[in-house]
Order: structure tokens, then C-alpha cells, then sequence
């Protein structure tokens, strides 16, 4: 069973995230965002607004996914960070790193322009 649900905007994907990404989860999405990526969307969007946990384990997966989307020359964003996860992205640096966006909308409005 995924725990991410894709949709497509286009040539874009987005991906809403569980409540939780722990250390298990963070390795099935592992593989379902690799996946994501080898469709080589335009864009690579995710959509934190119902995720309410973050372990490092999670983070090291966006981390990762960043570097591939980077490589792919595919776009790498993200929107609706909770508090408890803008908070996480603030601390680890992940702030300065990704690409954030206030809403989907906001996002998909910003990628469609590259």
C-alpha cells in the first residue's frame, strides 16, 4: 500500500505525504518517491499540509530525492509545511536548501514558469 497519493498537474507531480514519516515510513517512501522521479516529471512537488512528524530518517529521504531531482534537471519544491515540520526544515537547514512554498497553488504557479 503507498503512502504517498500522487496526483499530476500537467507535466507535474505531487505527492501528499503521510502524518508520519518514521524511520519505516521513511523507506517505503524512499522507494515510491524514487519511482516518482524516473517518470521524470517537470516538476517534483510534495505536499506536507496533513504531515505532522519528521524523523531524520525523513529527512535524509528529501535529501536524497533533492540530489536526484536536481540531477534529472526536474524541480524540486515543497508546500503546506505544519509548524512542527517548518520548524524541522528551519532547524536542519533544509530551509535554505529546498525550494518552499506556501500553498500548492503557490507552487505549481512558480514551477510552471522555469
Amino acid at each position: 500500500m503507498a503512502l504517498c497519493s500522487v496526483r499530476t498537474r500537467g507535466d507535474i507531480s505531487i505527492a501528499a505525504l503521510p502524518p508520519q514519516i518514521d524511520h519505516v515510513a521513511a523507506m517505503a517512501i524512499e522507494k515510491e518517491l524514487r519511482e516518482l522521479v524516473l517518470r521524470e516529471p517537470k516538476a517534483l512537488l510534495f505536499d506536507f499540509s496533513g504531515t505532522k512528524y519528521v524523523s531524520s530518517s525523513g529527512l535524509r529521504v528529501f535529501l536524497m530525492i533533492a540530489r536526484m531531482t536536481k540531477a534529472a534537471g526536474i524541480h524540486f519544491g515543497v508546500f503546506g509545511l505544519t509548524r512542527f515540520v517548518d520548524h524541522i526544515f528551519g532547524m536542519s537547514g533544509f530551509a535554505s536548501v529546498l525550494s518552499i512554498y506556501d500553498t500548492e497553488e503557490g507552487a505549481v504557479q512558480a514551477v510552471s514558469r522555469l
